[in-house]
């Protein structure tokens, strides 16, 4: 992990990661990190402005899901609502490791395909049959699907 200061120059030390909060700031788009870095010179000062730099690996696997599809137990855990092959709606939970721009990473529990529903939320429920409607995403992200609840006709 690197530093960069307020003046665009990287500090001279790496640091290494102790803390990634899972919560994104809806105004900002920023997450609260906390790193370690050797400061031999005491050039970092507290309520001091700097930008982290994380090098990572590339995940061939990993899914982007846009953020408003991902929701949280009680208990923290990340899940889905999910279209299956016969149009209900189900409850899949995900390991949503990390923010990327306005979407989760997701590592674990959804393959390509799968169809997570981002929006009506609030009208859908696990059983629920429902007419899925692609979304395709702007911008080369990647596409997932709105669902909304079947109407009953009388």
């Amino acid at each position: 992990m690197s530093l960069i200061t307020s003046d665009g120059i990287k500090f001279p030390q790496d640091g290494t990661l102790e803390f990634s909060d899972v919560t994104v700031d809806q105004t900002t788009g920023s997450i609260t990190l906390r790193a370690i870095f050797p400061n031999p010179d005491h050039t970092l000062l507290p309520g001091m402005f700097v930008r982290a730099r994380l090098e990572e690996g590339l995940n061939p696997n990993a899914i982007l899901v846009p953020q408003q599809g991902v929701t949280r137990t009680p208990r923290g855990d990340a899940t889905v609502l999910v279209v299956g092959a016969d149009d209900k709606v189900e409850t899949r939970p995900i390991v949503a490791s990390q923010a990327i721009g306005d979407k989760w990473l997701v590592t674990e529990g959804l393959k390509a395909g799968d169809r997570v529903v981002i929006s009506g939320l609030q009208k859908v429920r696990p059983g629920v049959q429902v007419k899925a409607q692609e979304v395709t995403a702007d911008n080369n992200q990647q596409a997932a699907s709105g669902a909304q609840p079947e109407q009953s006709k009388s």
